[in-house]
């Protein structure tokens, strides 16, 4: 299967699609070019599975075409919505920045929380979207750190309305959002949420940016929707001693599974917040908080020293964003290729394959340079280019409960080394895409492309210096547990009772399937043995080598048929 993305260079009506920036259960999202105004913005395109119902791509058209009139500072503003044909969309302002789910990784993985100044920042800024739309009888649905942005300028942009209910209308009876961050009565049945729900979901957000985890978690979406249904959420002073009881009795009312005892607007959970925040917690002579109940890892509770604009300072800078020069505006279907481009390009080559003859070392070495691979935002990157993950900064919506959905959270995740995957056995190039990420404790599958996988056909084995298999991990042993890998999700193996683990961003907190075998499981397969017992591990589909990945390297690319 070709990993290209047709819609990659085509214009819905003003708006040319140029890059993708993120995809989910049920829409991508991409980076595009106004031509007519000649600005840069964000274009939802539903879902494939979701076009043949024209009910509810309609309603998302109109409810995007109702948002489009609101002006409030932290709401994405939406400019345009649309069809043509099956394929339903919106356009959206970019925001140059990172989603506050990215942001909140990098506290974890320096083994930090934000400073509190900032979360009260943040979600007064969320709290104050999330009243305006309430008082436009809107309701979000899918209240989350991915979709907090977060902007190089300061700005907090709360994006992602494409799951917003309208309160007379009415829900059409499916259950959307996010597991880790649904409210009790949504995850039951979406036309019982209410303004509520969504504030449900703020006061997990703030419980995680105070305590580094979020209430409930669970390698399985489904299992922790239950859990926000019928556990009391673990109290946040045995994750985090440092908290007051004001804060705590904040953050639970909060998370009260009954909407009518919880605060009623934003702006009520902010005031309380921020005057428990002022409250301090005498500590000399305090009888020491009882362990975390089991289940529940401490969070590292040391306050960061670096803010949320400190930390935006440090992130690389976006690609250049600017206009494309010179190009025609396209019609609305997918690009081909005009005859006269087909005469262009054999001139050039011939051109090339002259210069070449003639002894132009120099020009071929210019050639080899102006064209040497480079790392690209899209996944429709040929085998022989080893691409880097991009940064999702606008993840579209999962679904919960009952239809298993896929839900990003923010997990203690460490940082990646940017260092260069060694080349795959390319026997694929056009094939499943995957990448494999490990250290001394934990590896990590993450599907990379666009179909569902039978996670039992993939095998993986250690090599000795002769090309002899000794360890092997089956992943028939993850199939145990979620017998498919979907789309950006991972699996794991995590060695018991180690230190730390990678838990790399990229991930998303998406596990499908977590096994945690001792270190003397005959399985572990990737890590440095003493004895030096091989440098390699090879990764078999269906028994047949399709990888060889360098332990030394913890990252490796891997395409499957």
């Amino acid at each position: 299967m070709s990993t290209s993305d047709p819609l990659l260079g085509r214009q819905l009506a003003n708006f040319r699609i140029e890059r993708l920036l993120g995809r989910g259960g049920m829409a991508h999202v991409y980076y595009g070019w106004d031509v007519k105004l000649k600005r840069p913005v964000a274009l939802k395109v539903i879902d494939a599975r979701f076009r043949d119902n024209p009910a509810y791509a309609q309603r998302f058209i109109r409810e995007a075409q109702s948002v489009s009139t609101w002006r409030q500072e932290n709401i994405a503003q939406v400019y345009y919505a649309d069809n043509e044909g099956d394929l339903y969309y919106f356009v959206m302002e970019y925001i140059d920045g990172f989603d506050l789910g990215k942001l909140l990784n990098q506290y974890a993985a320096r083994g930090e929380l934000m400073p509190s100044a900032d979360v009260l920042r943040l979600g007064r800024a969320v709290a104050g979207a999330l009243d305006y739309a309430h008082q436009k009888g809107i309701i979000h649905r899918d209240v989350k750190p991915s979709n907090v942005m977060l902007g190089r300028d300061g700005r907090v942009v709360l994006s992602d309305f494409g799951l917003a209910l309208d309160v007379q209308e009415g829900s059409m009876g499916e259950v959307f959002g996010s597991a880790h961050y649904i409210a009790p009565e949504q995850a039951r049945r979406s036309s019982d949420a209410v303004a509520q729900s969504d504030l449900y979901s703020l006061g997990v957000m703030l419980y995680e940016m105070l305590t580094g985890v979020v209430p409930f978690d669970d390698p399985s979406p489904t299992t922790v929707a239950l859990q926000h249904l019928t556990l009391k959420p673990p109290s946040p002073r045995e994750i985090n001693p440092d908290l007051s009881p004001a804060v705590e009795a904040v953050l639970l009312k909060a998370l009260d599974k009954t909407p009518t005892e919880r605060y009623q607007t934003g702006r009520e959970l902010i005031t309380a917040l921020e005057a428990a925040l002022q409250t301090t917690q005498t500590v000399s002579g305090e009888r020491r908080l009882p362990p975390p109940p089991a289940g529940v890892s401490p969070a590292t509770t040391r306050l960061s020293q670096l803010s949320v604009a400190d930390l935006l300072q440090a992130q690389p800078e976006a690609p250049a964003v600017s206009p494309p020069k010179n190009l025609p505006s396209r019609a609305s279907q997918p690009r081909t290729m005009n005859p006269t481009w087909w005469l262009m390009l054999g001139g050039c080559g011939l051109l090339f394959v002259v210069s070449v003859l003639l002894g132009g070392g120099l020009l071929a070495t210019r050639w080899k340079t102006l064209f040497a691979p480079v790392t690209s935002s899209t996944p429709a990157t040929p085998a022989s280019v080893q691409p880097t993950v991009a940064p999702v900064t606008s993840p579209p919506d999962a679904t919960v409960v009952e239809t298993a959905l896929s839900t990003p959270t923010t997990p203690a995740s460490a940082t990646l080394k940017a260092s260069a995957a060694p080349g795959p056995t390319v026997k694929y190039p056009d094939g499943q895409r995957l990448r494999l990420y490990y250290d001394e404790n934990s590896f990590y599958l993450l599907n990379l492309s666009e179909s569902i996988l039978p996670i039992s056909d993939i095998n993986l084995e250690r090599l000795d210096s002769s090309e002899v298999p000794l360890n092997r991990f089956e992943g028939s042993r993850w199939a145990r547990f979620y017998s498919k890998s979907e789309p950006q999700s991972c699996m794991a193996i995590e060695i018991r009772d180690s230190s730390s683990y990678l838990r790399p961003a990229q991930c998303l907190n998406r596990y499908l399937s977590t096994r945690t075998p001792a270190r003397d499981d005959p399985g572990i397969f990737w890590t440095a043995q003493a004895d030096s017992r091989g440098s390699q591990f090879r990764v078999l589909w269906k028994d047949e080598e399709v990888a060889r990945c360098e332990i030394s390297v913890g990252t490796c690319e891997v395409f499957v048929p």
